[in-house]
């Protein structure tokens, strides 16, 4: 029942803030995703399981991890996520993760958008931007026909960015489900 509470209670707080069509920003305007848990296990139990959840959600840990200290508990990889998005096919980003006794901190930042069609491309303010600009054009556009065409424009640029989210959200609360899960 608590696993069942606690994938509930993920997925709402993930559609809800992923609904917003804006990317998350830090204080320097570069895009970040945060979460944090309070396992009942040790800092070299986080670490081991936080390890097994990359070997399983990444396949080649050795390939993902660019990082990694069991004695500060802390790994850092660089890797990829399938996104459901117009514009991009990928996104490549980094992900940090740090062990504690009984807590851990996972931060992911760092991202490009990749396509088959053009050069990788870092996300960013210009992004939530593009999205504030569309729709300022839906709300002063007076032909019809042009704002019909204004707000699909802004319909994609916020589906893009809301399936960014949501791919991200999705490996934060699965790392969760990981280190939150109690051995039965």
């Amino acid at each position: 029942m608590k696993k069942l509470l606690l994938i509930l209670l993920l997925f709402i707080g993930q559609k809800g803030f992923s609904q917003s069509g804006l990317l998350p920003l830090d204080a320097q305007k570069n895009v970040f995703y945060s979460d944090s848990g309070q396992p009942k296990k040790s800092k070299s139990e986080i670490f081991k399981e936080a390890q097994n959840w990359i070997s399983k959600t990444f396949g080649n840990y050795e390939n993902a991890v660019t990082f990694e200290d069991p004695q500060l508990g802390k790994l850092i990889l660089t890797s990829y996520a399938p996104v459901s998005s117009i514009t991009y096919e990928y996104v490549r980003f980094d992900l940090t993760i740090e062990c504690k006794d009984q807590q851990y901190n996972v931060r992911i930042d760092k991202l490009d958008g990749i396509s088959t069609t053009h050069s990788p491309v870092r996300l960013g303010v210009k992004d939530n931007d593009a999205v504030m600009e569309k729709e300022v054009a839906v709300k002063t556009e007076q032909s019809k026909k042009k704002r019909t065409e204004a707000e699909n424009n802004l319909k994609n640029a916020k589906a893009d960015l809301d399936g960014i989210n949501n791919a991200m959200f999705k490996l934060m609360s699965d790392l969760k489900l990981s280190l939150t899960a109690s051995a039965e």
